[in-house]
């Protein structure tokens, strides 16, 4: 599977782990953090003053259009998003984007804090504090991918 890891620069730790735990899992992944692929990496501390900024002239930047285009590219090419609790808004919003393309949507935090939660969560595929539920349907989803197009070449050549 390819999947496109949302998150906070906070988790950046926990991002690039979980990526290469993903990795390890054979699947594929792009993960903001990581360069090293040739991805253009966006970081809050390029921009020099925030205060003189609101979202209207923020996104005439050509470092946050970059950094735009950059996550729509691979959030399309990914098979859906793996949503990294806690996160901020871009995050929620590449996830709600992923959703509305068709794509699937996981929700993973170590320890959800009660009173923290949302709605439309119900979006997702799965919400889980369990890693292993997260390697669990992943590798089922892959696992349903190839009986799919196993179906899709014998509807062709009957």
């Amino acid at each position: 599977m390819k999947i496109y890891m949302a998150s906070s620069w906070k988790n950046a730790n926990d991002v690039e782990v979980i990526a290469q735990v993903l990795r390890e899992h054979c699947h594929e992944v792009d993960c903001f953090t990581d360069e090293s692929t040739g991805r253009y990496v966006f970081h809050w501390s390029q921009i020099d003053s925030f205060e003189n900024l609101d979202a209207m002239n923020f996104m005439h930047d050509e470092r946050s259009q970059k950094a735009f285009k950059e996550d729509k590219k691979w959030i399309d090419w990914a098979d859906g998003v793996l949503l990294l609790l806690p996160a901020g808004k871009s995050a929620h919003l590449e996830a709600g984007y992923a959703v509305g393309k068709g794509k699937f949507l996981v929700i993973y935090q170590q320890k959800y804090p009660k009173g923290e939660f949302d709605v439309m969560y119900g979006f997702a595929d799965l919400i889980t504090d369990d890693f292993n539920s997260v390697t669990d349907f992943l590798k089922n989803k892959d696992k349903k991918a190839v009986s799919d197009q196993i179906f899709d070449v014998m509807a062709v050549y009957p």
